[in-house]
């Protein structure tokens, strides 16, 4: 039976009123039904918590008033926890909805409560906005020809992040079956191994998971007869994520590879095995029973109705505009729609951007994106309660934050009601967690709200499962490995990808108590964690441990391209660099696309000084598809040491173009611009790497030289001064600059002592070329004999002429020719 709660102003009663009685009396009317001495804030608490039906008369009065308000936020609180009650909005003049009310819309633009009455009655919204689903009925159909073939027994959906293969498979699945258990979807994702499977499975199916800490073998047993006995009954499973299960040459990995074989036994119709994937697998071409289905962009006629749907602003023309340049995909449309309308030409530059990063950091508010840091790192159920103690926010801005988020397509609600962050973009939000300087003081309050919650949740609770998943992991990024170990012993997988994102972390000793943990002591369930660990001994200057375990990886393993790769890592990380270099190269013709590799040996040539041939492997991986903003930034360097600065410039801005918020890529570009003579844009890349990264002290340095260059010495010396105060700052370059603004001030002894000190920390041509400078001043100057500076002169230009770079003196020569031979 409904029960409608109606929030209104004090001016709209009259309608709340007639409202009530029009809905034979199943509504609660604040004032109408307190009796005195009630207290209003329990009453009206006690309302929403009864009503099924949050509705709410908006107008101009209603938008002002705080009880509203009040009374609106207890309901989105109570619709984000669990759900339990619909919102409905009905809008009586023409003052704009919030954002965050949109989806809930009614009707709009009536005042009689007879329609108004009806609307509510007959039917409910659905509890969230609903996603639009245009069309794809090819691709529909193609699904259900597998579902009903005799023969086809796996397909895999592939496609760019964001462009709607779960949305797909989820819609077919609604059109072509019948019934709340027709089909089961798991989310795979870099830590499902065979117990984080078991368990998903268990709790799909409402059975007992396999006991605790079982060996894999028998764990995969029991999960795959469980799989089976489901598909034989009918039943259609779906992995989304799949990408996690190949390996890298695009093969299914062990746990896909058993679970597709089941399938190939199975005889009937409707026994297919849905998989959703970012890679698309390499299949035989003989085989039948296995097939791929590229997921592509909206058509136009469909990205411009998903554009009108968001309420893009625009005509048919300009928005078929704006989908032609983003190739229909959807996820990049629901993003920028919001932002329209935006010329072609600022569309095009942000293309790869909106494709890949999605968010403009400026756009977003700092509370939204803490908020989506907090949901990368959980990577699991956060209850709404939770996330805003964490935020140390209140309601208001907690709901802000979430119609924020989901305004830009971040967040969407699983079936369970609890906000879940897009997955293409979690890589990103996580990233930027990490470089928070309270990231571990974070962590370890994140650990003990989802261990909290575990420990609320009985374990037949269909949020168990993945809450119990994120706590061990978030416990493992917060150090807390005996923690994280009670929790559930045997989650190799879990434990394998909190071991991945320690390493990456560089904290490389407690990543190897996870992956020591994480060992079977089975060479091909541990094939993953024994590399890995590899490449952590090697961090921790074990390098005899770590040349032993990946010589006998390569032992076990000659042809495995990614076990070749990481014994040359090891190498790498020793500098050894012939030995990396060729590891790298016998791993090429393992390896289904090898531009990595190539990039990986032009890396290594790079540290062994061998530019050519580091400009040579740069360009073959780019030429090979291999075209990342690192490696192309590898190729600028190559060809900057090498001299071709107009081809490395052109290099380096395609980097910048792709990566506009790197301030590495942008310093490099200024370096290039100041080398060839443009200093304007060279100054402009300084400053814009600085307001990227202020700890790039790189760029604050190069400003202050531009500056000193320029004769403005103060701005110079501040720029210094900002370097200075930042760690890591190299005495080679520091001083370098700190000699130069004090030759320039007319003080070449204090000149002098600054290029010692550099020269003292490395002997590069741009320190012997100042030094040379500066001894020329200090005989000018009359505080050393010009005997002496000669000498001095003629050893410092053997040494640049041994490096090939006399010519960095030429304008010295020429002006002082006494110093010269």
């Amino acid at each position: 039976m409904k029960r409608f709660f109606i929030s209104h102003s004090s001016a709209d009663k009259p309608l709340a009123l007639e409202l009530k009685n029009r809905l034979d009396e199943d509504a609660w009317v604040d004032l109408h039904e307190i009796d005195i001495g009630d207290l209003l804030l329990e009453q009206i608490s006690t309302g929403i918590q009864n009503a099924t039906d949050f509705v709410i008369l908006w107008s101009a009065a209603s938008a002002n008033s705080r009880w509203v308000q009040f009374e609106l936020h207890m309901a989105l609180i109570r619709w984000i926890e669990d759900r339990a009650i619909a919102i409905r909005v009905i809008r009586l003049d023409e003052t704009p909805v919030d954002l965050s009310l949109r989806p809930f819309l009614q009707t709009r633009g009536t005042t009689d409560a007879s329609a108004i009455a009806a609307s509510l009655v007959r039917g409910a919204p659905a509890p969230r906005a609903r996603r639009t689903f245009l069309n794809r009925n090819r691709e529909i159909g193609l699904i259900e020809e597998a579902l009903y073939s005799d023969s086809c027994r796996a397909l895999y959906l592939c496609g760019f992040p964001g462009v709607g293969k779960r949305s797909l498979a989820r819609e077919a699945l609604l059109r072509l079956t019948v019934g709340s258990n027709a089909s089961h979807t798991l989310a795979i994702g870099p830590g499902t191994a065979e117990s984080e499977l078991n368990l998903m499975v268990a709790s799909a199916l409402g059975l007992e998971p396999a006991p605790e800490g079982a060996e894999p073998g028998s764990v995969m047993t029991q999960t795959r007869e469980r799989l089976n006995t489901f598909a034989e009954d009918g039943g259609i499973w779906v992995f989304g994520g799949a990408e996690h299960w190949l390996i890298e040459d695009g093969a299914p990995g062990r746990i896909m590879q058993q679970i597709v074989d089941d399938a190939r036994e199975r005889d009937g119709y409707s026994k297919l095995l849905l998989f959703t994937s970012r890679r698309r697998p390499r299949i035989a071409e003989t085989d039948d029973q296995v097939s791929a289905l590229f997921v592509e962009g909206l058509a136009r006629p469909h990205a411009v109705s998903l554009l009108k749907n968001l309420e893009a602003t625009g005509g048919d023309a300009e928005l078929a505009e704006v989908a032609q340049a983003l190739d229909g995909h959807p996820l990049s449309l629901e993003v920028i729609a919001p932002r329209l309308p935006m010329s072609t030409n600022a569309l095009v530059e942000q293309r790869h951007a909106i494709a890949t990063d999605l968010v403009d950091p400026s756009a977003i508010d700092p509370t939204t994106w803490s908020m989506l840091e907090l949901l990368a790192l959980a990577d699991g159920p956060l209850s709404g309660e939770s996330l805003a103690r964490l935020l140390e926010v209140g309601s208001e801005s907690f709901r802000s934050a979430i119609a924020e988020a989901s305004h830009y397509a971040l967040v969407s609600y699983d079936p369970h009601g609890h906000i879940s962050l897009h997955p293409l973009v979690r890589d990103y939000f996580f990233r930027s967690f990490r470089a928070r300087a309270d990231h571990l003081e974070t962590t370890e309050r994140v650990a003990d709200a989802l261990s909290s919650a575990v420990a609320q949740l009985d374990p037949t609770d269909v949020q168990y499962v993945p809450t119990l998943l994120a706590a061990v992991k978030v416990l493992g990024l917060a150090g807390r490995f005996d923690d994280a170990r009670e929790l559930r012993r045997g989650l190799t997988g879990t434990l394998l990808q909190t071991a991945t994102e320690l390493y990456q972390e560089k904290r490389y000793a407690e990543a190897l108590a996870f992956i020591d943990e994480a060992l079977t002591g089975i060479d091909e369930v541990d094939k993953d964690a024994l590399q890995l660990k590899a490449k952590t001994l090697a961090y921790l200057s074990r390098g005899d441990e770590a040349r032993q375990l990946g010589d006998r990886l390569v032992d076990l393993y000659p042809h495995d391209a990614s076990v070749l790769r990481d014994r040359g890592r090891i190498a790498y990380i020793a500098r050894d660099w012939d030995g990396a270099i060729d590891y790298y190269q016998r791993a090429i013709p393992h390896r289904h696309r090898p531009a990595q590799l190539w990039s990986d040996i032009a890396q290594a040539r790079m540290r062994a000084d061998n530019w050519s041939g580091a400009a040579a492997a740069a360009r073959v991986a780019i030429d090979q598809g291999g075209d990342t903003p690192w490696t192309l930034d590898l190729y600028a360097e190559a060809l900057e040491k090498l001299g071709d600065l107009e081809e490395a410039e052109m290099v380096i801005a395609k980097a910048v173009e792709r990566e506009p918020a790197n301030a590495g890529y942008r310093h490099r570009m200024g370096r290039i611009a100041q080398r060839r003579g443009n200093h304007q844009l060279a100054m402009q890349q300084f400053m814009a790497s600085s307001r990227l990264d202020p700890n790039h002290f790189q760029s604050r340095l190069s400003l202050a030289s531009m500056h000193a260059d320029a004769g403005s010495l103060a701005d110079a010396q501040r720029e210094l001064d900002n370097a200075l105060a930042m760690p890591g700052v190299p005495a080679s370059v520091s001083q370098n600059v700190q000699a130069k603004i004090r030759l320039l001030e007319g003080d070449p002894e204090a000149a002098y002592s600054a290029i010692t000190l550099a020269l003292k920390d490395r002997r590069d041509t741009a320190n012997v070329a100042l030094a040379v400078q500066v001894w020329i001043a200090r005989a000018e100057a009359g505080t050393v004999g010009k005997g002496q500076a000669r000498a001095q002169v003629k050893t410092l230009a053997s040494e640049l002429d041994d490096q090939g770079q006399l010519l960095t003196v030429l304008e010295a020569s020429r002006q002082y020719p006494d110093y010269f031979n």
